[in-house]
């Protein structure tokens, strides 16, 4: 009897033992040399009682024929397979293959892609663009079209959009006409760019497109964040708008050399000049400040100001404060019409915070241009101009008095260290130690903070003076606080004011020790 340990026989699953179990017929033409004949492995994905998705189920066995495995107790979960996102074949004559929500139709011919593109709203069409360079040509293809002229003169003709009525923001028809403008030459040099918007401009002011929509196609062709705004190409565009609407140029500049005895409101004879420079007003912020608000100094509104203040001070050698009046005066009604008045502001004395809503247009308007140069260094407005742009505002057409005068630099803290420091420097000391004090008289007037206001303009005022001028500067505010205070006594003014002078006076007082 054999003792030794007995062996133990494998049944591995291998090519010769799968030939022995499952022989396959040889071929007519095989020789003796076909007996390792490899065969193919059977599918994962074998048709089952589950339908196709489901995979095959494992099977356990050695040799022999295969067998079906039993049912598992908790069978797999269906898979669900999204639907693939359809990719579509576009004009065979463009050998175009890209994907589009439109849906798969082929290889189509380009005419029929135009068709198609007919019906896609302006908006769509520039966000198509950008996806890629063939979608880009074909759009750039399609507005070269008559069909795409004749669609957008039809949409123009059968907008409801008015001259003060165009709809805000994207939803303007004309604002996605300049966004698509902008999106199609992307890519290209600024000339291609500036052309092709010169082109729609110029169709869109043929045919009679409101001046508001006009304005609406600047703006979004030229949106763009603040650090990629360039003021050469600001200037190109209000060049090309003067070139179109040529007639423009020409009445902006009349208005800064009409006299000021035709634009006195006591004289009826004059009546058609005031309608006419209302108009005209209403003409020029449609068109260059059009940014969705009237506030000059938000958005592109501010480089549009600027490039319009920068034409006009070029071409007559001197501040136009006329135009900066014309677009920013306050008005009044006159006969139940709206009329500028360009003496309002000379012949008020701001007293409440009330009263500075006519003046907030002109301090927007200037720290704008001071904004301008903070960021772009090209431009023209530096401390020194901004200071004799303030110079000619407030003494025209007749000096402001000088709580409305002071009022101009509160509203906007920045302005404040260029009109101090501009006349310590001049040595107009007196002028400067009396805006300070009426500035913290108005302060406190208006119930703020004269304090915390004023901290941050003494401080640059500090840092930009020499060491006696700081000194002047603060014996000139504490000699204007004593004149007021016996100008009060001598008038018997109210106690009221005099208890007034005295509580700004100890408010401002820490600050104005810094200047020591």
């Amino acid at each position: 009897m054999d003792s030794s340990t007995p062996k133990r026989t494998y049944y591995l699953r291998s090519t010769d033992r799968a030939a022995q179990a499952f022989p396959t017929p040889k071929k007519p033409s095989s020789t003796a040399t076909d007996k390792n004949v490899r065969i193919s492995l059977r599918k994962r994905n074998t048709p089952t009682e589950g339908g196709r998705g489901q995979k095959r189920q494992r099977t356990q066995q050695s040799h022999g024929p295969p067998f079906k495995s039993p049912e598992c107790i908790n069978p797999p979960k269906k898979t669900v397979i999204e639907e693939q996102r359809v990719i579509v074949s576009l004009p065979a004559r463009m050998s175009l293959e890209m994907e589009t929500p439109f849906g798969n139709f082929g290889r189509l011919p380009t005419d029929v892609v135009f068709q198609i593109l007919t019906r896609t709203p302006y908006s769509l069409l520039g966000r198509m663009s950008m996806t890629s360079t063939s979608w880009n040509r074909t759009i750039v293809s399609y507005m070269k079209t008559g069909s795409f002229r004749l669609r957008w003169i039809t949409d123009i003709e059968n907008s409801q959009d008015s001259f003060n009525n165009v709809t805000p923001g994207s939803d303007s028809l004309y604002f996605a006409m300049g966004a698509l403008i902008k999106f199609i030459t992307a890519n290209d040099k600024w000339s291609t760019r500036l052309h092709c918007l010169r082109t729609f401009f110029t169709l869109s002011y043929e045919v009679g497109a409101p001046i508001a929509g006009l304005g609406k196609i600047i703006h979004a062709f030229a949106n763009r964040p603040d650090e990629e705004v360039m003021m050469d190409q600001i200037d190109d565009i209000v060049d090309m708008v003067f070139s179109v609407v040529g007639s423009l140029k020409d009445e902006l500049n009349s208005v800064l050399v009409r006299p000021d005895v035709e634009r006195q409101l006591e004289n009826r004879d004059n009546l058609h000049v005031w309608f006419y420079e209302i108009e005209l007003r209403r003409r020029t912020l449609s068109l260059f400040l059009n940014n969705g608000t009237t506030d000059p100094a938000l958005g592109l509104n501010k480089y549009f100001l600027s490039s319009l203040m920068k034409i006009f001070k070029d071409l007559r050698g001197a501040m136009p404060t006329a135009l900066f009046y014309l677009l920013f005066s306050p008005t009044i009604f006159h006969e139940n019409e709206e009329v500028i008045d360009f003496h309002r502001l000379s012949q008020i004395s701001v007293l409440d915070m009330e009263d500075t809503v006519e003046l907030k247009q002109f301090t927007r308007a200037i720290y704008a241009l001071l904004r301008c140069k903070q960021l772009d260094n090209s431009v023209p407005w530096s401390k020194n101009t901004v200071f004799n742009l303030m110079e000619e505002i407030t003494t025209y057409p007749n000096p402001w008095s000088m709580n409305t005068f002071v009022s101009l630099h509160v509203l906007e803290p920045e302005l404040v260290p260029i009109g101090v420091v501009a006349r310590m420097n001049r040595n107009h000391e007196d002028e400067a130690g009396d805006m300070i004090c009426t500035m913290k008289m108005l302060l406190h007037r208006w119930n703020m903070d004269v304090q915390g206001v004023m901290e941050n303009a003494i401080g640059a005022i500090k840092a930009a003076l020499r060491p006696i001028q700081r000194r002047t500067l603060f014996d000139r505010c504490w000699d204007w606080h004593q004149r007021n205070i016996d100008d009060l006594r001598v008038r018997f003014g109210p106690y009221s004011d005099i208890r007034a002078e005295i509580e700004s006076q100890i408010e401002v007082m820490p600050v104005l020790m810094k200047l020591l």
